[in-house]
């Protein structure tokens, strides 16, 4: 798949559409980094829309059926994060590095970093867990929503909004 993206990165700057190929690299770090965190945050919608509301109708039925693909899902899981950090490194290196990095830039960005690595947080304690719901009662029952797979889909949901609140902020301060 990446052998296609490469011929075709180096063809648009050869013909002068995209600039010079540190800018065809930096839009193959950028496409690497969405599609790891399209693969993450849609993992978690199905976990969270689809397993586990299956999951209280028929937790012998599903449990079976889940126990047969959580192991690629994990692996997925894992390849997104690893992809998400290097390449969230080498985006933030390059956005921060120019002379169009701004206050408020910087503020979102660290919002958006800080429920990315809280998102991290939850996985690995969701592990740690072996994805087993815990029982709870009282406030933690009514709070229960901020922790699991509502809670990763949720954050990476305002991630992808924070993502497009960043692209504005830059390409307002590069045409002003």
């Amino acid at each position: 798949m990446l052998t296609g993206l490469i011929p075709g990165i180096l063809l648009a700057v050869g013909l002068g559409e995209i600039g010079d190929l540190g800018d065809g690299l930096i839009v193959m770090v950028r496409w690497l980094h969405a599609i790891g965190a399209v693969a993450w945050v849609g993992g978690s919608a199905f976990f969270a829309l689809v397993v586990r509301p299956a999951q209280r109708v028929d937790p012998e039925g599903v449990g079976q059926v889940v126990g047969r693909f959580v192991g690629p899902y994990r692996d997925m899981v894992d390849a997104s994060i690893i992809t998400i950090v290097v390449t969230g490194l080498i985006l933030t290196f390059e956005r921060l590095t120019g002379n169009d990095a701004s206050v408020a830039y910087f503020l979102v960005l660290s919002v958006k970093l800080a429920i990315a690595g809280w998102m991290f947080y939850m996985v690995w304690s969701l592990r740690r867990a072996g994805f087993i719901p815990e029982a709870r009662s009282g406030l933690t029952q009514r709070l229960s929503w901020l922790f699991g797979y509502n809670a990763l889909l949720a954050g990476g949901v305002i991630v992808f909004l924070l993502a497009g609140l960043l692209r504005a902020i830059f390409e307002t301060a590069i045409s002003g």
